[in-house]
């Protein structure tokens, strides 16, 4: 299977469309989290049966990436993670305690920062400690980042080893001017080196995530990124748009100096990306997502059974998600809840025998309707809707009309679908279910949709 002939929208278009929106990685977005008990999380976390779904966030680097939008800390030395270790298994306790009896690991992610930081004794110890607590479903995926230019030989024999199914490599360009602009030097002969060894070791299933919009960035560049990386042949390629939040976080001001591309030249880029991938025989997968046929992700999204998560696209979104570590978030019996950023109080929280929880946000029956909605769109372009979610979305329904006008969405009685050229714009389609949205609200929370 292919992708089908792509359709581009106009410049006009875009800019037309072009506004502020979440990536819906989770609803409500967690803007609109805050306080939350220990007795909410206790009773969340009570009401799930079945397998879990793990995530675990591993925060250090050893050098700092200025378009990186994540939680990180820089550090040289490994040591450190010893300890993060010993908090993650004493959290790990923590969160096992409530949970009905039985449950086992259905899926596990790490990320990051640098997973890889983490020495592969220290990883042993972890994953050793999490099947002690839930014990590994036959067919569970366990997926981990990995940054090609610092993971050794060892570090990747040691992940097969531990039974890791699935390998993320971050790319997210192979143009030297690009990774320069980045403070990201990456020659493109270490990742083919990276790619040889976890196919020798055991580990096939990969997955690639790249970048576009960086500074440096022309369609020349990223079009030889695109023939490059397709010809590794991963199972899996992220194409993420950058997200430029300079007041969110402040190393990203440093890229201001570099020429990035406009909104014309991403949506460019991202014609460019569909075509080469489909051609390469690569099969579209949500918003951001291509997959070899076969892979998991690509049968899910033929099924319709796609979701997502703050991990992004799943084929096991429906699992009880547990996050572990500074700044991950779960979501369990209808309650997210996001670890402390701070180390100190993370691990202060820890040793008091508390989820070191900051804040979260417990779904009413309302919430409930619309992350459904919201999913469906995101995940597989279309949602079908019960009587009572046209009688309590009609408002909304009727804001689609001018979307109609447009030819990128249909809506008929009982059924919303998505059209090839509104796949552009989902997230401009999802923000009218959002009831907590509020595009103009001046704080320039989220990044711009195109």
């Amino acid at each position: 299977m292919t992708l089908a002939p792509t359709v581009t929208p106009d410049p006009a278009m875009v800019a037309r469309y072009r506004t502020r929106a979440p990536r819906y990685t989770s609803y409500p977005t967690a803007p609109q989290f805050k306080a939350i008990s220990q007795e909410e999380i206790a009773a969340g976390i009570a009401r799930g049966t079945g397998p879990v779904s793990i995530y675990i966030h591993v925060p250090f680097c050893v050098r700092r990436c200025h378009y990186c939008g994540c939680h990180v800390e820089i550090h040289g030395n490994r040591d450190i993670g010893e300890v993060y270790v010993d908090d993650l298994l004493a959290e790990a306790a923590l969160w096992h305690a409530p949970m009905q009896p039985g449950r086992t690991l259905g899926q596990l992610a790490m990320g990051g920062g640098t997973p890889t930081f983490l020495k592969p004794a220290s990883i042993r110890r972890l994953v050793d400690g999490l099947r002690a607590l839930w014990p590994v479903e036959p067919g569970a995926e366990l997926a981990i980042e990995v940054d090609p230019r610092t993971v050794t030989d060892v570090d990747l024999e040691n992940l097969a080893a531990c039974g890791f199914t699935r390998v993320n490599l971050g790319v997210q360009d192979v143009d030297d001017g690009v990774l320069a602009a980045v403070n990201r030097p990456q020659p493109f002969s270490k990742v083919e080196e990276v790619v040889a060894t976890l196919r020798r070791v055991g580990l096939p299933q990969l997955g690639v995530d790249l970048v576009y919009g960086l500074p440096n960035q022309t369609d020349e560049t990223f079009s030889a990124t695109i023939d490059a990386v397709a010809g590794l042949r991963p199972t899996r390629i992220a194409l993420f748009q950058y997200a430029h939040v300079p007041w969110l976080k402040p190393a990203q001001k440093l890229i201001d100096r570099f020429p990035r591309p406009d909104s014309e030249g991403r949506t460019r880029m991202w014609k460019i990306a569909r075509e080469k991938l489909g051609a390469a025989g690569y099969v579209e997968i949500g918003m951001d997502h291509f997959a070899l046929p076969g892979d998991s992700l690509a049968t899910a999204y033929e099924e319709g059974s796609l979701q997502r998560n703050f991990e992004g696209y799943t084929t096991h979104g429906g699992l009880d998600l547990i996050g572990m570590g500074v700044s991950s978030i779960g979501f369990f019996g209808g309650v997210y809840a996001q670890d402390l950023k701070d180390r100190d109080r993370w691990h202060e929280e820890i040793a008091a025998g508390r989820f070191p929880t900051e804040r979260g946000f417990v779904l009413s029956d309302d919430d409930q309707r619309r992350r459904r909605v919201i999913m469906e769109l995101f995940c597989n372009f279309a949602v079908d809707l019960t009587e009572g979610d046209e009688t309590a979305l009609a408002a909304e329904l009727d804001k689609l009309a001018p979307l109609e006008a447009d030819a990128l969405v249909v809506h008929t009685p009982g059924h919303v679908q998505v059209t090839e050229l509104g796949r552009f714009f989902i997230r401009n389609v999802c923000a009218i279910f959002d009831r907590y949205l509020e595009v103009d609200d001046g704080q320039r929370r989220y990044s711009e949709t195109a």
